[in-house]
């Protein structure tokens, strides 16, 4: 491997002084050593220092087989040619992030010095498919809450569904919130977002009401907000699967049972009710307004079909 001693779990930890005994940093190992190290020093989640490690590694290891031992020797076409092998087993998606990955390495190469243009200056990012994600309408709402019960696990879910709906958080950000973080007399949760960015977002009465039952089912000492059965913190991946499995158990179709769904649902019923851009721009946590107008896309796309209903030139010419 090319990084033997960076592709851990993205731990919290400080690693070891010799991880970083950069020897070498100049050849292809070394550089991408320095990228992780910076990374690290900037904070970048443990999610996305892991996901650069794998997709980084696999990149400079395709370079490798190239004869490749240095960042200065790699031109346009090798990055092209990696590209291509990556579309015979990967979506379009994944191509795309793996795209941004080594488009963030050859940027910071810049930064750095190290080059003085990108191979990748002439490369458009890959397309992808911009699929319409269908948020959850009222009735698979109250199917979902209806399936979790009132046994404290089903408290627990109830409160979770709610969370996530009325404020649109993502999976990471649900998995994070400690009790502290909750203050019912703000009516707030303080929120650590995508680069250590905090924000405050609002929960409202039902939702305030529903947190509540559930923390008076618990008796322990563990100061995550959302509890496992095994009584440590749920993590991002648990709720991944609570999500799941009680969407399952309601016999939901025709929609993705996942938190992130909550998420659209949130932005789009947000707009419905009168919520400006700027707002749900902030409440969902985005730093610029281009994801939050794919959401006002595809509203005005479901609300164009419904008013289709109207204006259909074959139903009006009565032919």
């Amino acid at each position: 491997m090319l990084l033997d001693h960076l592709t851990s779990s993205g731990s919290h930890e400080q690693p070891k002084a010799e991880t970083y005994h950069l020897t070498d940093f100049k050849n292809l190992s070394g550089r991408l050593k320095a990228f992780i190290l910076t990374c690290k020093v900037a904070r970048l989640s443990p999610h996305t220092i892991k996901y650069y490690t794998y997709a980084l590694t696999s990149f400079l290891t395709y370079c490798s087989t190239l004869n490749i031992n240095a960042v200065e020797e790699i031109e346009a076409n090798h990055v092209r040619l990696y590209l291509v092998k990556l579309q015979e087993r990967n979506n379009p998606t994944s191509v795309l992030d793996y795209y941004k990955a080594v488009k963030r390495f050859f940027n910071w190469l810049i930064e750095e010095g190290v080059l003085s243009k990108s191979p990748l200056t002439t490369i458009k990012p890959p397309r992808t498919e911009q699929k319409v994600i269908r948020p959850f309408t009222k009735q698979q709402i109250a199917d979902l809450l209806t399936t979790c019960g009132d046994s404290s696990t089903g408290l627990r879910n109830r409160a979770m569904i709610l969370t996530m709906l009325d404020t649109g958080l993502r999976v990471s950000e649900m998995a994070a919130i400690q009790l502290k973080d909750v203050d019912f007399d703000k009516e707030t949760i303080i929120v650590m977002g995508k680069g250590a960015k905090q924000r405050i977002v609002r929960i409202g009465h039902k939702t305030q009401e529903s947190i509540l039952r559930y923390l008076l089912t618990r008796q322990d000492e563990c100061p995550a907000l959302w509890l496992s059965t095994t009584g440590a913190g749920l993590s991002t991946e648990g709720i991944k699967i609570v999500v799941r499995e009680i969407g399952k158990r309601a016999g939901l179709t025709g929609v993705r049972c996942s938190p992130h769904t909550f998420r659209h649902t949130f932005a789009t019923q947000s707009l419905i009710n009168g919520a400006g851009e700027f707002e749900v721009q902030s409440l969902l946590g985005h730093s610029t307004l281009t994801m939050t107008k794919r959401y006002t896309a595809s509203l005005r796309s479901e609300y164009a079909v419904q008013e289709h209903k109207k204006f259909s030139p074959v139903d009006n010419m009565r032919l």
